[in-house]
């Protein structure tokens, strides 16, 4: 098969689905979209968390706040049973679930005046099920700023131009929100500065590297600690200030990406694939987080445990606590909601499949992918690659398979024009080029998840205030909600685990990554039952349509349950004290809240249908 082939079914796929499934069911049939009803944004504007905002600028900010590493990080670990089936389960997931679940957590917000689907779950399910959904989900938000503090550190170290860039976007982003929001610049003149603003520094940083005093490297942990701080503050500064102008900004570089990754099967469309659709439907237990000998051991089923791999290309939990909790406050319009969900959720999947599976199954075998690109294995070992050593993908690390196939296909598509010789220092640049974008996806999502976590705590203790305004004022308050779920996402991100086989350095997020990811689905899960309640019951939409809805949920929930508590039986035995005591008891925590949501999403189901 060739990679164009590829291309070709994946835009079909996602062309149909955004016609048909999201404009014409969803849009048109479910929710009755109408561009006359206003909007939270505009009926609560605050200056800080709700502000109507461009429908491409917020576009390019729910984008980037929803696609962080997980629709990387997740597929490149998937590989371990070949590309075939993630791509089947990334596509399968955009259209029935993900983009689904994306459009109508947004919608169901706005009609519910910008509350977060949590709290729109008491309208459905009553006031227990609001608390105890918000009480999950604060939990699996902590395990999202674990996972992506140690993500973006472990690149910084990697890659240490990646921190240079991330860190100069910062004024960048501050200088656009600005000109837009207190000077009153037109976003198009302010994008234009911004962008060539942002090729200056993009420049300049390939050559630059942050260092401590005295030229030595920024430690792991130092990184970590940087990074918590800036989340800290991020979260609780108001969402122009930072947040939604870092996040458009940022999109543009990642949309680069994306059309690069789009552009490569056009440009080398007969290359042929050198990867195994499936190597096997039962990979190892490294696969799923597992240390020491079950890491070796055949326990990773692809169903169900894919889910506790790919966090976020098919579909994501805290996408509905993004679009909820903060893209809904944000629309100006509800006809915008289309593009912004669904096509959001659409344009994370073509980073999962696109970017990252397709450009893998070319590469794969690094033999094979020379010989079929005519180059030599010397002109790999050039720039960098040993392909005796790693013969193929599956010899890298997770974060690794991912730049390094991205980088070989891009040095490939481009050393045609520029000439063989130029294939090393391309292959540099472009792999270089994808740990940006990985880092830029990763920060975005650090600060809006920890913003979001921020809405989730005080919804949680808003009963307080009626019998305490004082105890409630300092819990309510934005920096010390801010503080607590960074504090311990932090603290789990800081170790580096030895793994006992091998004597080498594990980084945090790929212990914890398996359980991110899961409560991530199974958040994903409940939020879609949510909404399908909403459908049934508020909107009064029965029959085939809600069934549309009703099914796909009821299958994740299925999946994602019996994936954690495979996890939770042969992997966590096999974690350090640390990670057992945080990880898993979140997990087990994670469950009981979940068998109580859907106790009580059962009940209300059935009473809907009386009604």
């Amino acid at each position: 098969m060739y990679p164009i082939l590829i291309l070709l079914i994946v835009l079909f796929i996602y062309g149909i689905a955004y016609v048909f499934y999201g404009r014409k069911i969803l849009e048109q049939r479910v929710t009755k979209a109408d561009p006359n009803r206003p909007t939270p944004a505009l009926t609560k504007f605050d200056g800080v968390d709700y502000v109507p905002a461009n429908k491409y600028v917020l576009y390019g900010h729910h984008f980037a706040s929803i696609a962080g590493a997980g629709p990387i990080t997740g597929p490149a670990f998937a590989l371990n049973w070949g590309w075939g089936l993630p791509l089947i389960w990334v596509l399968f997931g955009n259209v029935f679930i993900g983009a689904v679940h994306d459009y109508l957590a947004i919608m169901s917000s706005i009609r519910h005046g910008g509350l977060s689907v949590m709290s729109i779950s008491e309208s459905t399910m009553g006031k227990k099920a609001r608390y105890v959904f918000l009480a999950y989900t604060w939990f699996a938000l902590i395990l999202v700023l674990a996972a992506f503090l140690s993500v973006a550190s472990s690149t910084f170290i990697n890659v240490p131009s990646a921190a240079t860039v991330a860190v100069l976007y910062m004024p960048l982003a501050l200088l656009f929100g600005i000109m837009v929001y207190r000077l009153g610049v037109n976003v198009k003149v302010a994008t234009a500065i911004a962008l060539v603003l942002e090729v200056v520094l993009v420049y300049a940083s390939y050559y630059t590297q942050l260092v401590m005093p005295g030229d030595a490297p920024v430690p792991y942990q130092t990184w970590v600690v940087m990074l918590a701080v800036y989340s800290f503050i991020a979260a609780s500064l108001p969402v122009w200030f930072l947040l939604q102008p870092r996040d458009y900004l940022n999109a543009y570089l990642l949309w680069g990406f994306v059309a690069l990754a789009v552009l490569a099967p056009l440009a080398i469309p007969l290359i042929g694939l050198t990867g195994p659709l499936i190597t096997s439907f039962v990979a190892s237990g490294a696969t799923i987080g597992a240390i020491g000998e079950a890491a070796k051991a055949d326990i990773a089923w692809f169903w169900p445990t894919v889910p506790l791999t790919i966090a976020c290309g098919a579909l994501s939990g805290f996408h509905s606590v993004v679009g909820s909790g903060t893209t809904s406050k944000q629309l100006a319009n509800e006809l915008d909601a289309l593009l912004v969900g669904y096509g959001g959720m659409l344009t994370e999947g073509a980073v999962s499949s696109l970017a990252v599976i397709l450009p893998a199954a070319i590469v794969w075998d690094f033999s094979a992918f020379a010989s079929n690109a005519g180059l030599s294995t010397s002109t790999l070992l050039n720039a960098g690659l040993n392909v005796t050593a790693t013969p193929t993908v599956l010899k890298l690390s997770g974060v690794s398979r991912f730049y390094t196939s991205y980088g070989l296909v891009q040095a490939l598509m481009w050393s045609r024009l520029l000439g063989v010789e130029s294939f090393p220092a391309l292959y540099k640049g472009f792999s270089t080029f994808a740990a940006w974008a990985l880092a830029a996806f990763v920060l975005t999502t650090l600060d809006t998840a920890n913003r979001l976590a921020r809405f989730a705590w005080v919804e949680m203790f808003d009963w307080v205030k009626a019998r305490s305004p004082g105890i409630h004022k300092v819990i309510a308050n934005r920096w010390v909600a801010s503080l607590i779920p960074i504090l311990i996402g932090a603290v789990m991100a800081l170790p580096q685990v030895t793994d006992p086989l091998t004597g080498k350095p594990i980084y945090a997020y790929q212990l914890i990554w398996p359980a991110f990811s899961g409560t991530n689905q199974l958040l994903a899960a409940i939020a879609l039952l949510t909404e399908a309640l909403w459908v049934y019951a508020v909107l009064k939409v029965r029959g085939k349509i809600s069934l549309l809805i009703m099914v796909p949920a009821v299958f994740l929930w299925v999946t994602v349950t019996s994936a954690l508590f495979i996890w939770l039986f042969l992997v966590v035995p096999t974690l350090p004290t640390l990670y057992i005591a945080t990880t898993g008891l979140i997990v087990v925590a994670s469950l009981v809240l979940d068998i109580a949501l859907v106790l009580l999403f059962v009940k209300s189901l059935r009473h809907a249908a009386r009604a």
